[in-house]
């Protein structure tokens, strides 16, 4: 299958693929289970809290903001910042994580 090569299509497939309505914090949630090696199922909300900040960890590793240095005691990846991020637009934060899921995505479909 050809990966999608916009953001837009790339939502529109996760969504089909799962049958959920993807946006920012679902494709983030849907990295997050990927990387943890979980299948789609229910979780509590304190694990989709700590699913997405691991899929939000994963695309800032892909920038080289971050890299992983780990894991804790129940299996959880431990990251630590690798540079020292700008305060950057949160537009600018949006756009850039949408791109590196794109390019994620494009991994995981080759």
């Amino acid at each position: 299958m050809k990966a999608p090569e916009n953001w837009k299509d790339l939502c529109e497939h996760l969504s089909g693929m799962f049958g959920i309505e993807v946006d920012l914090n679902g494709v983030l949630f849907l990295v997050g289970i990927r990387e943890r090696g979980l299948t789609f199922q229910k979780f509590t909300k304190e694990e989709k809290i700590n699913l997405i900040n691991l899929g939000s960890c994963t695309l800032y590793k892909e920038m080289g903001l971050v890299e992983l240095s780990g894991v804790d005691t129940q299996g959880w990846p431990v990251f630590h910042q690798k540079a020292l991020a700008p305060v950057i637009a949160e537009e600018l934060k949006i756009k850039t994580l949408q791109d590196c899921a794109i390019r994620y995505f494009a991994k995981v479909f080759e």
